[in-house]
C-alpha cells in the first residue's frame, strides 16, 4: 500500500504496441458500459422531459468521456498527456447537463435564471481555464495537475445540484431526490482517496477505488430516476 505517492504504472505488449495500466481501461469500460445502460433504461416520457433528457445526455457524455479516459491510459506512450485532454473536457460538460437537469425543475423563476447565468459562466471558465492550462503548463511532469480545473467545476457544480437542489427537492418535491444528495456525499471519499493518492495496489490503485464510487454513483442516480418517472407517471394518470 502506497499513500501519498503512485505505484509505477503497469506495462504490457499487446500486437507489438506498449501499452499502460490494463486496470484502467477495464474499470473505465465498466463505467461506460454501465452509463450506456442507464441511458437506454432512462425513460424521459411527457412529463418535464427536458430533465430527463438532460440525464439521459449525462449519461452518454459521462460514459464516452470515461471510455476515451482509459484509452489515454491504455495508449500514454503515444498519445501523451494531449490523449486525456477529450475525457477532461467532457468530464466538465457532464457536470454542466446534471446541473441544467436539477435546475429546469426549479419553479422558482427568478432564482432559476440567476442559476442558469451562474451555471453557463462557470461551464465557460472552466473550460477556457482548463484550456489554458494545457496550452501553457507542463503537465508531462504530473499529468493530474490537468485535472485540477476540472475537479474543482465538479466540486462545485455537483455540491450545489446535488448537494443542496438534491436535499431542497426530497423535502418539495419528491423522496426520491435523496438519492442525489446521497450521491454527492459518495464522493467525497473518492476525492480524498485521489488527493491523499491512497493506492492498495499496482492493481487497484486510487483510480481504480475512485471508480467503484463513481459507479455507485450512477446507480444511485439511476434509482432516483426511475422513482421519480414513476412518480410523474402516477400523477398523470390521476
Amino acid at each position: 500500500m502506497l499513500i501519498g505517492q503512485d505505484f509505477d504504472k503497469i506495462h504490457f505488449n499487446f500486437l507489438g504496441l506498449d501499452l499502460l495500466e490494463p486496470n484502467a481501461i477495464i474499470g473505465d469500460t465498466i463505467i461506460f458500459i454501465c452509463s450506456i445502460y442507464f441511458f437506454i433504461k432512462t425513460n424521459s416520457g411527457t412529463n418535464k422531459p427536458a430533465y430527463f433528457l438532460y440525464w439521459k445526455w449525462f449519461f452518454i457524455v459521462f460514459g464516452v468521456g470515461f471510455f476515451l479516459g482509459g484509452l489515454g491510459h491504455l495508449f500514454y506512450n503515444y498519445t501523451g498527456v494531449p490523449g486525456k485532454y477529450a475525457s477532461w473536457y467532457l468530464g466538465i460538460f457532464a457536470t454542466f447537463l446534471i446541473e441544467k437537469a436539477m435546475v429546469s425543475i426549479m419553479e422558482y423563476q427568478r432564482l432559476k435564471k440567476t442559476l442558469v447565468f451562474f451555471i453557463h459562466t462557470k461551464v465557460c471558465v472552466a473550460i477556457l481555464s482548463s484550456t489554458y492550462v494545457f496550452l501553457v503548463v507542463d503537465l508531462t511532469v504530473d499529468p493530474s495537475r490537468g485535472l485540477i480545473i476540472p475537479t474543482i467545476n465538479s466540486v462545485i457544480g455537483l455540491g450545489l445540484s446535488l448537494g443542496v437542489l438534491g436535499a431542497v427537492y426530497s423535502n418539495k418535491i419528491h423522496s426520491s431526490f435523496k438519492w442525489l444528495w446521497i450521491s454527492s456525499l459518495i464522493l467525497i471519499p473518492s476525492a480524498i482517496v485521489q488527493g491523499l493518492k491512497i493506492n492498495f495496489h499496482p492493481w487497484f490503485d486510487r483510480n481504480d477505488i475512485s471508480h467503484i464510487f463513481l459507479t455507485v454513483g450512477l446507480f444511485y442516480y439511476y434509482r432516483h430516476l426511475k422513482l421519480y418517472r414513476n412518480y410523474l407517471d402516477q400523477k398523470l394518470a390521476i
